[in-house]
């Protein structure tokens, strides 16, 4: 007895918050509503008490209208747009590291913006030099071995195999000496491409060994801005497509949806969504908030105060509409929530909407119905 109490001040509660949103808070008409309201939940609760001990019996009762307020709502061609908040990420980030082993000689500074092939880095030459000018040295010497040797097998003085083998110590001298050359060029660490020096570089007098970090290089041109939209509404967007976005920064940017991922999140079930964004003049900076607006066209909806959603057994979000003088459930598909009502797709062009007392119906109740437009009058009277 005293749940059923409780569910019924509930239910009171509920009504009066709905009645006063359509009424816009005139209370001679919330309590009217609020007392019929309440007289129907308690009339219904008795209904099913009887029917539970009386089941076989037909009650004239249960088929007494619910009173609701409805709205006639018509769908209207409204933009569609898909918000997602973000954040800025730079379109390539790489530590450059060295090749070779090495002490440091040179070296860049933290915020210097560097163009593709600027050195970044540079080590001592070392010993590399002296061992570079002897195998110079040692490939001449080959090179005249294996002159004296061909002239001596054309006369017939020495076999062929003598030639060959001179030439052959000649071609690994040679081979050396690339290898010393490609180690050289090594000693200087250059940039893959233009960008920004990020972090504090390797300082002069450290000794580099290979995949040491010499500096970390961004690229913020073009810029990205992502963002992670929800698995219903991904096979809306699309390559090529001109969104926008406001930073934390104040900046409003727009770009162009250049990546759409194939593959969900597997913990948040969103699908990641790149824009790109010119950013010529480094002006955009990585890691920054962003508030995304990727516009879908135009499609009909039905704008609705947000009291009027509701859920029916399953927990389908959706509408309680009017049909032959019947309650009956619509699932809806929600498009956007403003301040002039939340948007709504899924119930045609045209459906007698109820705003007031949807609460207090379920699939197939006769219900007694007055517009909105009216009961708003009543209240103003």
């Amino acid at each position: 007895m005293l749940n059923g109490i409780l569910r019924l001040g509930l239910a009171a509660l509920i009504a009066l918050g709905i009645v006063a949103y359509v009424t816009e808070g005139d209370l001679r008409q919330v309590g009217t509503a609020l007392t019929t309201a309440t007289s129907q939940a308690a009339t219904r609760k008795e209904e099913r008490i009887a029917a539970k001990s009386a089941p076989d019996t037909q009650l004239s009762k249960s088929e007494q209208s619910i009173s609701v307020v409805t709205t006639i709502s018509t769908a209207r061609a409204m933009p569609s747009e898909l918000l997602l908040t973000g954040s800025t990420k730079a379109s390539r980030k790489v530590d450059v590291k060295a090749e070779t082993s090495g002490m440091l000689a040179a070296t860049t500074i933290k915020g210097r913006r560097v163009s593709e092939g600027d050195v970044l880095c540079r080590m001592k030459v070392g010993d590399r030099g002296a061992r570079r000018e002897a195998a110079v040295a040692r490939f001449r010497q080959a090179q005249v071995e294996e002159q004296a040797q061909a002239r001596l097998s054309e006369r017939g003085f020495a076999a062929a195999n003598n030639a060959r083998s001179a030439r052959t110590s000649a071609d690994v001298i040679r081979a050396e000496i690339k290898q010393l050359d490609v180690e050289i060029r090594r000693l200087e660490i250059r940039a893959p491409f233009g960008g920004v020096i990020e972090g504090d570089p390797a300082q002069v007098g450290a000794i580099l060994q290979p995949g040491s970090t010499c500096a970390t290089i961004v690229d913020p041109d073009p810029l990205r801005v992502v963002g992670f939209a929800p698995e219903f509404r991904i096979g809306d967007v699309s390559i090529g497509t001109i969104g926008s976005a406001v930073l934390a920064t104040g900046e409003r940017v727009q770009g162009t949806v250049v990546f759409i991922a194939q593959t969900a999140d597997p913990a948040t079930r969103t699908f990641r969504i790149d824009l790109s964004v010119p950013n010529p003049s480094y002006a955009l900076r990585d890691e920054v908030t962003a508030e995304i607006t990727i516009p879908l066209g135009t499609q009909p909806a039905h704008v609705l105060p947000q009291s009027a959603l509701t859920l029916n057994g399953e927990g389908e979000i959706g509408l309680m509409a009017v049909e032959n003088g019947k309650a009956t459930f619509r699932p809806v598909r929600i498009l956007r929530d403003g301040a002039d009502g939340v948007s709504v797709s899924g119930i045609g062009r045209q459906a007698e909407i109820i705003v007031v007392g949807q609460e207090y119906v379920s699939e197939g109740t006769p219900v007694k119905t007055t517009s909105a437009a009216d009961a708003k009058l009543d209240g103003a009277t």
